[in-house]
């Protein structure tokens, strides 16, 4: 009897069932339903099995610490992460010990010309390490037949295959959107999890069920033929799972920090700032602090990226904002974000527009009419609509249920505005679960001013006398 180190909701009891039978699947289920932790089981209930020891994870960059954080948290069995550069001790004690490999989607499918010639190192590089199972993560990125990347993850799956002889890796395709634009959309997904399902050729499977249309519109496909047929081939071998039909996970609260490295410059300055009181950033410019309360604030806005006049030192944390926007977008979610700093609010405002968000900034300057018309906005629910707050000017008296993803770039010191901040889109009109996603520059203030509010929350929680708080899940 499999026993799971983390209780399973019902739909995912009967994902990991399915998708161990089949071993080959798919598991469409909107954002926050928990694929991740589904995937999990399955690789953990197949290395009982004596059938997987090596599980490869493909997944965009912003993702992978997503990996990190989940692999600890749901994996009942002993384990290593490893990835490009680095492999991890190893955790637990149980027999079978399975080795996870986290590999980046943008730099594991890219291309380099020597000699005229195109070569893949790091695709080399995962299949000599010979997984058993792939878990391909937000698969839907794999969507165009003729595209680099799911060209080259079909190949490497049929040339492991071919080698092994035994079947394996086995692949699993997770994503919350696989098929926006139709039918036509899961095709080389499909291709690169088993291509006997849909057929190895893109020609042969449009002619078999895609319409095209005529004259201009002769590229565009205007509708399916044989869908039943096309339908029933899907479902066979995939689960598709919509927040609707989960009605205990409404409401429900999901954690995760996207972690990113300060540069080596602005890692001296942090560090000089940080002993000394004082650090020297380029021309002539000083940040200096009278007193440990003022070096915090500095230490801080380090860690955002910015100096107190607005100039930016570094952009890792708006790097990442941006895959994380990207991801979002592409699943149609809108997106609300706080900010600490004026500077991180203009910026972040300026990526989320960059990223392709109907996207309002919202901050002191901003008058009441904006304000109530950019909420407004996002409450029509006509479109991905991105809201970037200044946190003060967005922890109470507003609705913003319409929206199911959190963005913190930086938190506030008091405990009040962030937990009414994380409020703003809860309440009975919440029909989905939410997530909160923190940006957190490791070696940083930014860990000890979530410490701090976590012991505010508990402060709280003893007062309050409520078990299910906040703030303890990151």
């Amino acid at each position: 009897m499999y026993l799971p180190k983390t209780p399973l909701f019902q739909h995912q009891k009967k994902a990991v069932i399915e998708a161990v039978r089949a071993r080959n699947y798919g598991l469409f289920m909107e954002p926050r339903l928990g694929k991740t932790k589904t995937a999990l089981d399955y690789a953990a209930i197949l290395a009982l099995k004596g059938e997987v020891q090596r599980v490869l994870v493909i997944a965009p960059k912003i993702a992978l610490s997503v990996w990190e954080e989940e692999i600890p948290k749901h994996f009942p069995l002993s384990y290593t992460i490893e990835d490009y550069d680095y492999l991890s001790p190893p955790k637990g004690s149980t027999l079978p010990r399975v080795e996870f490999f986290l590999a980046g989607r943008e730099s594991s499918m890219r291309a380099q010309r020597v000699n005229h010639k195109l070569m893949r190192p790091r695709q080399r590089e995962l299949e000599e390490w010979n997984p058993d199972a792939i878990i391909l993560d937000e698969s839907h990125e794999y969507k165009r037949p003729g595209g680099r990347g799911a060209q080259d993850a079909w190949r490497m799956v049929r040339r492991l295959r071919d080698r092994r002889g035994d079947g394996r890796p086995f692949v699993l395709l997770l994503s919350g959107t696989p098929n926006p634009k139709g039918w036509r959309d899961l095709f080389s997904q499909y291709r690169i999890m088993d291509d006997s399902i849909l057929g190895t050729n893109a020609g042969d499977f449009d002619e078999e069920y895609v319409i095209y249309g005529h004259g201009s519109r002769r590229y565009s496909v205007v509708g399916f033929k044989q869908e039943k047929k096309l339908i029933k081939k899907i479902r066979r071998h995939s689960i598709s799972v919509s927040a609707e039909e989960v009605p205990d996970l409404n409401g429900k609260q999901f954690w995760h920090s996207i972690k990113v490295s300060l540069p080596p410059k602005a890692r001296r300055l942090y560090l000089d700032v940080a002993t000394e009181m004082i650090g020297e950033w380029e021309d002539g410019q000083f940040v200096s602090a009278k007193n440990a309360g003022v070096r915090r604030l500095r230490l801080l806005q380090i860690a955002g990226g910015f100096l107190t006049n607005g100039t930016s030192i570094h952009s890792e944390k708006l790097l990442a904002a941006r895959g994380y926007y990207d991801l979002l977008l592409e699943q149609g979610e809108s997106v609300v974000s706080y900010c600490r700093f004026s500077p991180e609010v203009h910026a972040l405002s300026e990526i989320s527009e960059k990223a392709g968000y109907r996207t309002h900034l919202i901050e002191g300057a901003t008058g009441d009419d904006d304000r109530v018309r950019y909420i407004r906005d996002l409450q029509s629910r006509t479109g991905p609509v991105s809201l970037v707050f200044q946190i003060q000017t967005g922890k109470q008296s507003i609705e913003l249920s319409a929206a199911a993803e959190v963005l913190y770039y930086s938190t506030p010191d008091g405990w009040v505005e962030y937990w009414q901040s994380l409020n703003r889109v809860r309440g009975p009109n919440q029909k989905r679960p939410v997530r909160y996603t923190h940006l957190v520059s490791r070696g940083t203030v930014d860990l000890a001013a979530w410490d701090g509010l976590r012991r505010k929350e508990d402060w709280h929680q003893t007062l309050m006398r409520n078990p299910k708080r906040y703030l303890r899940p990151l």
